[in-house]
């Protein structure tokens, strides 16, 4: 039992948005930031930003952190089969608009 006042630590997927939390999973995939970009449809100034927001919220100083503390929490089964299946829905929903976008400002 957590003493009175301790704090759960939170995982990944309570600290991060949709798409913070999928550049998570790619960088673990040791992924570039401009495949990441490539993959998910944005910029790769905006994977960069998505990076330092990532960092901000995680306290992870690197890469190698956060693909460290991912992989950690996956091991230790922190992301449930109904919350992965989720947060899943919820990137491909993401993604989906994102392509989307993309084909109707290249066919404007």
């Amino acid at each position: 039992m957590r003493p009175k006042g301790v704090e759960k630590e939170r995982s990944l997927m309570d600290v991060l948005t949709p798409r913070q939390f999928a550049a998570t999973i790619l960088v673990a995939s040791s992924l570039t930031n401009a495949e990441i970009a490539k993959f998910m449809g944005i910029s790769a100034h905006t994977v960069s930003n998505h990076m330092s927001a990532i960092f901000d919220r995680t306290g992870c100083r690197n890469r190698t952190e956060l693909t460290a503390r991912y992989v950690h929490e996956l091991d230790k089964g922190l992301y449930g089969k109904k919350e992965f299946s989720e947060r899943l829905a919820q990137l491909r929903k993401a993604a989906h608009s994102t392509v989307l976008k993309t084909l109707r400002h290249r066919s404007a």
